[in-house]
Formats: C-alpha cells, structure tokens, sequence
C-alpha cells in the first residue's frame, strides 16, 4: 500500500517537461530555417536551410512544446542534444554550465558562419574579410561602442553565474570548432570564401554582441541633425508640425485609465515652448556638419545584427487562461538574426530564439509563462555640440577647457591598405561628427551598462507568473518592450530601460549645447516607467512599436521610430481594429486568422477610407478613376489573380502615398525637408512613413484630387494603359538579406514576425 505512491511519485518525475507544463500549446515558425550550413566544397547542405520557408508562406506553424522527438547526441557527459524535424535543437544539461555549453555547441554547428560575421560586427572587423565597403560601418562600432579592456570590465562586473554560463557557452562553441578543424568537411563555405581563419571564441565575443544587441536593437541613433536642418529650413512652425513632440491620436499600449506614465513628468506646456526658443536659437548659430553618406554594402553579407526594427505582440486572457503572439520583425535573412533553441537545467526549462552568440532566451517561453519583446524605440540617447576650443580635441564644458579621450584606432581592409582612424570622446560620448566650430557627441542613457540586461533576461526565463516578469524587468537597461503571459491567466506590459530625464527647457528634438547647462537630470524610476498588468477595461494588450502610454512624448522621433509620428495612421491602429474580436473568444485558431489579415494588407488602406470617400465625391475625371479604383480596394497585397497579379489597388496606392508626400514636401519647402520623409523597412513594405502620413493627415481632399491625377498620369504610362483595371503587377517577393552562400528560395512578402511564436496558458 505504501509503494504505489512512490511508484506514483517517481512516474510523475520521469515524465517530460510537457506533461507537467501549463503552456497547453505552443507554435513557432522560423523562415528560412534553423541552420546556415553549406560545406566549404558547395556539395554537401544542411537539410534546415530554407525547410520553413513553405510553413510561412502558407501560414503554418511547427510544434514548439518542450520534448519534441528526434534524433539524440551527447557531445560531452552531461550534455544531450536532441534535434526535432525541423533541426531545433532541444538542450539537456546536468548543470547549468553543462546545459549552456551544449547550447553553445549546438548554435556553433548551426550557425559557425553566422557566429563569426557578428563578432566581427560587434568589433568592427568586417572590413577585414569583406573589405572597404564595410569600412565605414566598422568605424562606427569601434567609435561608439568599448574597447577590449572596457568590455572585459564590463564582463568582470557580472554575477558570477552569468559569468560561469558565458565561460560554458564559449567552451561549448569552441569544441565544436574544434570538431571543424579535425573535420574539415565540416567547415562552412564562407570561411573558405572569405579566407576566414579559425579563432576561438571567447566571453569577451558574447559581451560585444549582447552589448550590440542592448543598444541598437531597441532604439537606434538620434535624429537631431536632420531635424536642426529642417528647423532651419521650414521654420518652428513646419518643424513642430513635421517632427512632432506630443502625436496625437495614436493608440497607446497602455490604456488611459491605467496611468499616463509622462516621460517627461513635471515638464509643463510653458517649458517646451521656452525651451524650443532657446534651442532655435542654438541651432541658427551652430555649423552643422553635411549629411552623412550612407555607405554602400555588399551583396554578400549585409549582416542585420543590431539593426533595429520593427515587432508585434498580442495578448490576452479569458476565465483565467491566457494567449500570447509574438513577432519580432528584423528583415527576412538568411540565416535568419534569431536562432531557436530549448534549454533544460536544473531550476529552468525554457523554449525561443536568441542571437547567435549569446547565452539567454530573449523571446519564448517556459512552463509557465510565455513573452514576447518589441522595440520601445524611444528616445535615450541625445546629441551635445561641444564648442571646440583651441584646437580639435579640446571643448568647453561650464567655463573650463576639457581635453577629450582620443585614441588612434588601425582598420586591416581586405583588398586594400590598413586605414587609420582617430576616435574621440567627450564627457557626453564618443563624437560622431564635427564642423569648423563643434565636435558632435553622443551621449548614451545605457553606456557601459548594456550587460546589466542579461540579468533580466536571466531571471525573464525562469519567471513562473507575470509578477515575477515584472521585477526582472526592474533590472533591465534597454529599451525593449516586454509583453508576457502566465498559465494563471494574467498578462503585462512594461517599457523597461534607463530612460532619462532631460532638461526641462531645452528642445530633445535638436543638438544640447555641450557647455554644461543642458544635462540630464537622471532617470525614471522603475515605477514611472510605463507598465500595466491586466488592464482596466479590456482582457488584452497589444503593441507594433506604438506609444507606450499617454503621457508619452516622442523625442527626436529617431531612426526606426519615424512611424511614431503617423498618429492616427500608426500601423498599430489597423492591429487594434483587429485584435478586440479576437479576445472576445481567444484561440490558437482565432490568432492564426488574425495574423493572416494582419500579414497580407496595408495598413493604413482600411484606416483611410472616410478621407478617400471625401475626396472622391466632387472628383471627376482621372482623379475620380484613381480614387475610385482605391475605395473598391481592401488594402490585400496578397490576393492575386490566376497571373499572379495584385489587385491594381497596390501599385496604385503606393503610387499615391509619394504623390502626396510631394505636395506636402512643396508646401514646406521642397526638398529641403525630404529627410524627414524616411522610408519603410524592408520588414514594412506597404506601411507608411512619417512623412506621408502627416501628408495624408495634413492636405485636403483637393490636394487628394491633385494628387490622384498625378497618379493617373504615371501609372497610364508605367503599365501602357489608361484603364486602371489593367494597373496590375506580380505579387511583391521578400528581399532576402545574404549573410552567406546560400540561395534561399523567392518567398512572397507578409507583414509578419520574421519569427513567429504562438502560446496557448491554462
């Protein structure tokens, strides 16, 4: 009578991760596939190159459970490796070291190439193997990101079981380059190709790349320098209109009733209008220096690591279960930036995808929680002008002359001479450009401290309720939107990050005077920064880079964050149209169906029809063809005809998104304000930008008219015809990014998670 329930005890023991999980269903999809392997002679691939191209395409998901089958290795005691159908490699270790050292292994035989291109990346290295067209890109990473000694320091900062879990995943990498030198079958083409020794890989490789990863993904660089030239050229006016400080009518993450969570909290209305005089007038007697050059990259290996982009997730919850998607979007690569991977240890079973290179699950799931991660791109980085004083490397700063740090940095350049730099910082930053009176520094909220995120993340993946998601968010210093899910039925928001408090009466949108009166003021506390778990008022949350809450102002509306100032025309808002119905009766099922309407139509198409309607009436002619032929359209760039044509609707609205934005661009100014416009990732290819937006949002319908016939005209001769019927062209392809050899398959463009994951909680 007593040995059935030990015998009872031990059975439960011995079952798999799943059966004891509360993730009840799990779904992910990973295009082009797991791996990146194509032997040095071309004859010999891995099976997982491009075998999740078809599940895309056809809006189908694998099984992301814990303990899928498949075949087993043991690369070392302590450490098993099964791979699942679709090569995902499902760790197991004995101890945490173990089951990090075999996570380490298992991405090194997956993605060795891939390994090294973004170590070089994060060193700036590329130029070495890829030669001078990466120059410019190496200079910046070694220009504003750390050099050996300062990462190691950083390194040397950790707890010690970070510490201990970057030693075992390098280990792990290296005896699988180990394994590649005794095997040279086994060497991935590009090194052969780029005549890339074999090096060991060290924490200090880990450190650079997650450093990479904290900073630039996230957010990118300040947009202060285009905006200081707009200023200029279209007056205060034109420039509070183009780069607006407060958005209006965006949806916000967090609803209204849940707290405002102000940015800026205790700067008035008073002191944003004092601090734009008084930021105008710097700026009118600032030299600024040209615009940059954007420098050309080669087809062969363009590298997305770091380049921020953007990502949705959905969650809701329902008589105490819970449903989370997630869909980072980062560009279609191949091999892709994310690598997936399940890792089992003592005290953590935890299932997603990562960067290569680094020890953590950034986005997935465990038996108890699942969370997905977007970019905050908000604004927690500025630019100072430092006055230079007696010389090029000496600047004022509150009545003193500081020297700055310079050092003289040499650039190995396959295919031509070493070049040399001389890199410079000041108190603020590293200077990132300079005129004949100032040297342009940036000053970074998360510099030197860009690591400190790893222990979120560390205690992210071990979370089992979204309470314990909200205090590893505490801990987090970048600026990634985390939205999480537990199998009791709660969801969350927060918008983590060292999020600075910038002087109250100058403009963040516009170059800081250097000279000490424009500083910081420190940072929010955990607590201001914007988070809500269970919202008042509705069972779900969702968010595709929008505003985290009310109270929230832009900044210089950076880099990847120039959809921000779309407003009422934000992606997120055709998303929130969506996303109620859905979590009235939440399923898997639901959830698929949603993700294909969102993935296949343009956003703003449905969002514009009241504006379209209005314009329409009255029009004649031309115009009132064009603006007809847009009503009868949905906004479906994925439906097409037994040809393989789209509906003429697409090429027709893209057509009129640029015809608008030329008039408005004509109104402010002409040309002098086309930086502002931006321009759609190629992860957004029918979104909006900023400029055209505030086109669409800002002319009226006789500009609409004008702008239609514009349309007629191009599109009559583009296709040889006046019957907008036959304006049809192919189905839009993916523009795959090469980070290798390979030759992924055509793919047809979806406005999805470049990796998807679905998760089912009760």
């Amino acid at each position: 009578m007593r040995l059935a329930p030990l015998l009872a005890l031990l059975f439960i023991a011995l079952l798999p991760c799943s059966a004891l999980a509360d993730v009840t269903r799990a779904e992910s999809v990973l295009p082009p596939g797991q791996s990146g392997f194509i032997s040095q002679d071309g004859t010999t691939q891995s099976p997982h190159l491009y075998d999740q191209v078809p599940l895309y395409t056809a809006f189908q998901w694998k099984p992301a459970m814990f303990g899928q089958p498949g075949a087993t290795e043991s690369p070392k005691a302590g450490v098993s490796i099964v791979r699942d159908a679709y090569g995902v490699p499902s760790v197991t270790g004995a101890t945490g070291p173990d089951a990090w050292w075999g996570a380490g292994y298992a991405v090194a035989q997956d993605r060795l190439a891939e390994l090294e291109l973004f170590r070089r990346q994060a060193s700036g290295r590329l130029a070495e193997i890829l030669g001078p067209t990466y120059l410019s890109a190496d200079i910046v990473s070694r220009r504003d990101f750390y050099t050996p000694a300062e990462l190691d320091k950083q390194v040397a900062a950790l707890p010690p079981e970070l510490r201990a879990r970057d030693d075992a995943y390098a280990a792990g990498v290296n005896a699988w380059i180990q394994h590649v030198r005794e095997n040279p079958q086994d060497l991935p083409n590009e090194f052969k190709l780029f005549n890339i020794a074999l090096t060991d890989w060290t924490a200090r490789d880990t450190a650079a790349i997650g450093v990479l990863l904290a900073r630039t993904v996230p957010s990118s660089d300040g947009n202060e320098l285009p905006n200081a030239r707009t200023l200029r050229a279209a007056g205060a006016k034109a420039f509070d209109s183009l780069v607006p400080r407060h958005v209006q009518h965006e949806p916000t993450i967090i609803p209204r009733a849940d707290g405002l969570f102000p940015s800026q909290p205790g700067r008035t209305s008073h002191d944003e209008q004092v601090g734009l005089v008084r930021s105008r007038v710097l700026v009118k007697g600032l030299a600024l220096p040209a615009a940059p050059v954007t420098a050309r990259r080669s087809a062969a290996s363009r590298v997305p690591l770091g380049r921020p982009g953007g990502s949705y997730t959905i969650a809701a919850r329902r008589n105490g279960d819970a449903w989370l998607y997630s869909g980072p979007q980062l560009g279609f690569a191949y091999p892709e930036l994310f690598v997936e991977l399940e890792v089992h240890a003592p005290g953590l079973d935890v299932r997603g995808a990562t960067a290569p290179g680094v020890p953590v699950i950034a986005v997935g799931h465990n038996a108890h929680v699942a969370w997905g991660v977007t970019s905050g791109e908000s604004d927690d980085d500025d630019l100072y002008a430092e006055t230079l004083k007696g010389g090029t490397e000496s600047y004022l700063y509150k009545g003193k002359t500081l020297a700055m740090s310079c050092r003289d940095e040499v650039f190995n350049v396959s295919g031509a001479d070493p070049h040399t730099e001389r890199l410079c910082r000041t108190r603020h930053g590293p200077v990132q450009a300079r005129s004949t009176k100032q040297a342009y520094a940036r000053r970074y909220a998360i510099w030197g401290r860009e690591l400190e995120t790893f222990v979120g993340l560390e205690d992210l993946n071990a979370a089992k309720t979204v309470k314990e998601v909200d205090r590893a968010t505490a801990a987090m210093t970048w600026n990634e939107n985390i939205t999480a899910a537990d199998d009791a039925g709660n969801i969350g928001f927060w918008h983590p990050g060292l999020l600075p408090l910038k002087p109250r009466q100058w403009d963040e949108r516009l170059p800081f005077p250097g000279t000490g009166e424009a500083e910081w003021r420190g940072f929010l506390s955990v607590k201001q920064r914007p988070h809500v778990i269970n919202p008042t008022g509705r069972n779900w949350l969702a968010n595709w880079n929008n505003q985290p809450s009310a109270g929230w102002t832009e900044g210089d509306i950076e880099g990847a964050s120039r959809g921000r100032a779309a407003g009422a025309l934000h992606r997120a808002a055709f998303l929130y149209s969506l996303v109620p119905g859905f979590a009235k009766k939440p399923s898997i099922g639901r959830l698929e169906s949603l993700l294909r309407s969102s993935g296949t139509t343009a956003q703003q198409r449905p969002l514009m029809t009241s504006r379209l309607e209005a314009a329409s009436t009255g029009s004649s002619g031309n115009a009132r063809k064009v603006l007809t032929a847009l009503l009868a359209w949905d906004g479906s760039y994925a439906r097409t005809a037994s040809d393989g044509t789209v509906d003429p609707g697409v090429p027709i609205w893209e057509e009129f998104k640029s015809a608008m934005l030329a008039r408005d661009q004509a109104r402010l100014g002409g040309s002098k304000v086309a930086e502002l416009a931006g321009r759609t990732a190629s992860y957004h290819l029918f979104d909006i930008t900023g400029g055209e937006a505030h086109a669409l949002l800002s002319l009226g319908s006789g500009d609409y008219r004008a702008a239609a016939a514009t349309v007629y005209g191009t599109l009559a001769q583009r296709f040889g015809s006046t019957d907008p019927a036959k304006w049809r062209q192919p189905r839009t392809n993916v523009t795959w990014t090469l980070q290798g050899v390979g030759s992924p398959p055509a793919m047809p463009f979806f406005e999805r998670g470049t990796w998807e994951q679905l998760v089912e909680l009760r």
